[in-house]
């Protein structure tokens, strides 16, 4: 279920990809679809301008296909050739599964310190005197405390320094939401996930307000080979059918019908695997293996 308008967004364009599959002209359309969804008379939703809206669009559209944004060499390639190429693609799947949007990565703060009107302007002045690089100053009128954001580093120790917490953290939602600081920014400002680190929880897709932050979908290169009538099996979770205002046999007749030979439940691996431990076990235990 989407929660937000970042989630429908995203959602929209997948169903209008795959509508287009169906209809075999995702090859010919699809170049206009950052058109339709930004028409030339719409008001762009957080973005500086209407062209700048379809360029987030297009390239929210490469995860979607099975790409990432290291995939483009040349700006001018159209969508369809990378649509074209998804639908040729044999085995060649990419090896990460998230990947950042740089062209939507723009809008979040740079710096996570800032000074709010709460500064009193003490004599203390802890914040300046415990600064590592010397970016805190005052204002001669009013003896307010403030950042030099081109000499801060972000270490916040004048946060924790200040006895009126005058000066407040800005988080970075990606970079907060992470449970392994996997992903922070680059020299040019813009997310990056170290891949050594991610554990793939998802958490920063769901946390990042301007949606750049994508999985890499693997949905064209699975209805290419339902429609080339290759054996596929579904294996999903138990909590599809939380997903869905319908009775099992109606969730997974769907599954059936779009081509699927056979559909198993995560849990069965579960249950096989306790069931061989299980025996396992015994058998150590009747060779006489400690517990």
């Amino acid at each position: 279920m989407a929660s937000n308008n970042v989630m429908i967004v995203r959602h929209r364009l997948l169903e209008k990809l795959v509508a287009l599959w169906k209809e075999d002209q995702l090859i010919e359309k699809i170049d206009r679809v950052p058109l339709e969804f930004s028409p030339r008379r719409s008001q762009p939703v957080g973005r500086c301008c209407i062209h700048k809206e379809r360029a987030v669009t297009k390239y929210k559209s490469l995860p979607l296909l099975g790409w990432d944004m290291s995939d483009e060499t040349d700006e001018l390639t159209p969508l369809s050739e990378y649509a074209r190429q998804a639908l040729e693609r044999r085995n060649k799947l990419k090896e990460n599964i998230l990947c950042v949007i740089d062209e939507a990565c723009s809008s979040c703060v740079q710096v996570n310190y800032e000074v709010s009107n709460l500064c009193r302007g003490c004599v203390a002045r802890s914040c300046y005197m415990n600064c590592p690089k010397g970016a805190v100053h005052f204002d001669k009128k009013t003896g307010q405390a403030h950042i030099d954001h081109d000499t801060c580093i972000s270490c916040g120790i004048c946060h924790k320094s200040c006895p009126y917490h005058a000066i407040v953290y800005i988080p970075v939602p990606c970079e907060e939401a992470c449970p392994v600081k996997a992903i922070s920014k680059d020299e040019y400002g813009v997310e990056h996930i170290d891949e050594s680190k991610c554990i793939y929880c998802g958490k920063c897709i769901n946390a990042c307000p301007f949606g750049a932050i994508f999985e890499i979908s693997q949905v064209f290169d699975i209805l290419q080979r339902l429609r080339n009538k290759e054996k596929m099996i579904a294996i999903v979770a138990p909590s599809i059918l939380a997903q869905f205002s319908a009775p099992v046999e109606s969730v997974y007749g769907a599954i059936k019908a779009m081509g699927f030979e056979e559909i198993v439940e995560v849990a069965q691996g579960a249950m096989e695997t306790t069931r061989r431990e299980a025996e396992e076990l015994k058998e150590k235990l009747e060779e006489g293996q400690p517990f």
